[in-house]
């Protein structure tokens, strides 16, 4: 198996939470059914490669029932496994499986097709180290040996984890530890506690935190105040959020259990409050990104010099679905509360960084919601502490006038009346909203409006400020 094979076998179970690959694989429940590679030699003394070797991965690995029993034994070991098991409380475990046994059978050359997320971000923001990053490949070198994999394929594997090391686990100097008297205290509550499961999770938050995983260690406190309740761990609790967001200890309530997908987009004056009479001016236009396709979702927002409505606050939703923020892009009027749903199975964690609107709604699932009301205008970036790939925009506005955009920038207002208006753009790829001026006159008008510091957007910060964008494997001649 070329090295190439073996990062995309190996990639994904060296995250938590999305599981692992094995390569060179082998379905041998016994010594006697071990794959081997001889070679045979030649009438003038040169080997050659036997039929054996001549056969895909896939082949030599057994087929598809052969992956599938190396995949259960490895999942069922990490996620037992005291040292990385808690790593993996939010999989489906089922899932997990299903998805591995599709990615290495597609990528040992089988009649498979992987279903799941791309391997460049499912890993961001997991801060592992060296302790589990050993862990898992020391479950792995395990479930090899139960099937007798030849140590020549075997080999090959764990050849491979060497230089995916530096883009797994995370540089030591990156990391943040908590200081040790505040770790010493979450100690002595948790010996206190009359909680066995509760007590390991702090447990775990302790040493998290002397690692320095801060998101993690407070991702294991939040699990301990779910199981005992947060008020016998308010003391501590500073400990694990300090330097975070405010956290809402509003109560959760529960979303209809039949309610529709949301759409991806939401957000319009002239829909939220339709005029019995338009007024007499309208306006058509693109929004660009340096005079390009927006290539992300936008608003535009209009504020006339004289008069102008003040919009009426909403109740909206944005929830959580398949892993997903919908919509992605929201505009509401200041005041709206926004109720945010989790249809999913798994735990989210939705919070946000932004000055306009801090805030963490902690870890709920099944259904269950919370509200936060938006009071101040201004850009509110969304991400899930969990998933990394979540994020979603709400533009709160105290425009009279504002529309949300889709990827091709097309805009358009009906109902305008003729003046001067300040124009105030924005884009998910963008940086603060572009400032512009423009007049409308009867009848209709059209206008190009061009963000001139488009970027590339990314994986949102954890809720503590620290990056979770992936960053770049090192060059071969860096190494």
């Amino acid at each position: 198996m070329n090295l190439h094979l073996a990062r995309l076998a190996v990639l994904p179970l060296l995250i938590a939470g999305c599981g692992s690959k094995s390569a060179p694989l082998q379905s041998s429940p016994g010594p006697s059914e071990a794959v081997s590679t001889p070679e045979s030699t030649q009438p003038n003394g040169s080997s050659a490669p036997s039929p054996e070797v001549s056969k895909s991965l896939y082949e030599r690995l057994g087929g598809r029932p052969a992956i599938e029993a190396v995949i259960n034994e490895f999942v069922n070991r990490t996620t037992t496994d005291p040292r990385i098991k808690e790593r993996f409380f939010n999989t489906d475990a089922a899932n997990l499986k299903k998805l591995l046994t599709e990615l290495v059978c597609q990528v040992a050359g089988g009649p498979c097709k992987y279903s799941g997320r791309d391997m460049e971000s499912s890993h961001a923001g997991m801060e592992l180290v060296d302790d589990e990053f050993n862990a898992l490949v020391e479950n792995l070198v395990a479930a090899l040996d139960k099937f007798n994999v030849p140590e020549r394929e075997k080999s090959e594997v764990l050849g491979a984890i060497g230089p995916l090391k530096p883009q797994i686990v995370i540089a030591p100097g990156k990391l943040r530890p908590i200081e040790a008297a505040r770790l010493a205290k979450v100690s002595e509550l948790a010996a206190k506690l009359d909680h066995k499961p509760a007590a390991a999770l702090l447990a775990a938050a302790v040493l998290a935190g002397q690692r320095g995983q801060r998101s993690y260690a407070e991702q294991l406190f939040a699990r301990a105040e779910l199981a005992v309740g947060s008020k016998p761990l308010k003391p501590i609790a500073a400990t694990f959020r300090s330097g975070g967001p405010p956290k809402l200890e509003t109560a959760l309530t529960t979303a209809p259990k039949d309610a529709s997908p949301q759409p991806s987009l939401v957000g319009s004056s002239e829909q939220d409050a339709p005029e019995k009479q338009p007024a007499a001016g309208s306006l058509e236009g693109k929004l660009l990104a340096g005079g390009k396709p927006l290539g992300g979702f936008g608003v535009v927002m209009l504020t006339p010099e004289r008069g102008g409505k003040k919009r009426v606050a909403k109740q909206r939703v944005i929830e959580q679905r398949d892993k997903v923020f919908a919509p992605r892009l929201m505009a509401v009027p200041v005041g709206s509360t926004i109720a945010f749903p989790n249809f999913d199975r798994v735990y989210h964690n939705v919070f946000s960084l932004s000055k306009s609107r801090a805030f963490d709604l902690g870890l709920y699932k099944d259904r269950e919601q919370r509200e936060v009301t938006f009071d101040k205008p201004g850009i509110v970036r969304l991400g899930c502490n969990i998933h990394a790939n979540m994020s979603a925009y709400v533009v709160v506005v105290d425009a009279p006038h504002y529309v949300v955009v889709d990827a091709d920038g097309t805009f358009a207002f009906k109902s305008l009346a003729p003046g001067r208006y300040t124009v105030r753009a924005w884009s998910e790829r963008s940086g603060d909203p572009a400032v512009s001026k423009l007049v409308i006159k009867k009848g209709s008008n059209r206008a190009a409006i061009d963000l001139r510091a488009a970027g590339t957007a990314g994986p949102s910060p954890d809720k503590f400020g620290v990056s979770r964008t992936p960053e770049p494997p090192p060059s071969a001649g860096g190494r």
